[in-house]
């Protein structure tokens, strides 16, 4: 019997993955808190105003609703882009809704068509990932909100997907570029370059390759073929 080969771990990698999770998530969640205190405050001030304790409450409230939604949304992105639903993935359904959510509410707006890519592309293993890693870059690099929108060509065997973002500044910044293109050492890597790092890799591991294209100030493409 031969022994399994260890597996080769980078745990800075594994920490800045944990960091970037940690810090994405911190917001919605402490703002949960905040309400549940916030109403927690209102029932020990029964005697106070009622109707002031009943607007604090609504506001409550809505702030709880908005904070778990945003935490679920990204949770949500999370799965696929990072964990092994998304490599597994037949349709682009769940992705699209995810990509959705995650832009609601922010400056950027997604343009991603229903039935782009074609469901046959979809059975290419790991470019459901691919593509929801790639929305995210796109996002990433609109610091100041644009648009991001979907294309793609060809099918299973061969094809590319097509990732714009249009807006201010529309570029990627060297860190994150030489990231993506794993030219970066693990000492290098940041919590705000560790998302195009693991998509560089995830691609790669899946046989595909990205490119990515400056057109303009306020254009930004992102391509990748198989």
């Amino acid at each position: 019997m031969t022994d399994t080969p260890p597996i080769a771990v980078d745990i800075r990698v594994l920490e800045l993955l944990a960091s970037k999770l940690c810090h994405d998530l911190v917001s919605p969640v402490g703002a949960i808190r905040n309400g549940l205190e916030l109403i927690e405050e209102m029932q020990d001030d029964e005697d106070g105003a009622g109707s002031a304790i009943s607007g604090f409450l609504g506001e409550a409230v809505k702030l709880i609703d908005h904070s778990s939604g945003q935490a679920d949304r990204r949770l949500r992105v999370f799965r696929l882009a990072y964990g092994l639903a998304g490599r597994d993935q037949k349709g682009f359904g769940d992705a699209r809704a995810a990509a959705s959510g995650w832009v609601e509410g922010g400056r950027t707006r997604l343009d991603w068509p229903a039935g782009v890519p074609h469901d046959m592309t979809a059975q290419r293993r790991g470019v459901v990932k691919l593509l929801l890693n790639l929305i995210l870059l796109a996002d990433e690099a609109l610091t100041h909100g644009g648009l991001v929108s979907v294309a793609a060509e060809g099918g299973e065997e061969s094809g590319r997907v097509i990732v714009t973002a249009a807006g201010r500044p529309g570029t990627l910044n060297p860190e994150a570029a030489a990231a993506l293109a794993g030219t970066a050492t693990a000492d290098a890597l940041t919590p705000r370059t560790i998302h195009a790092y693991l998509a560089g890799r995830l691609a790669e591991s899946d046989g595909f390759r990205i490119s990515v294209a400056t057109e303009s100030s306020e254009r930004l493409v992102f391509t990748a073929q198989w």
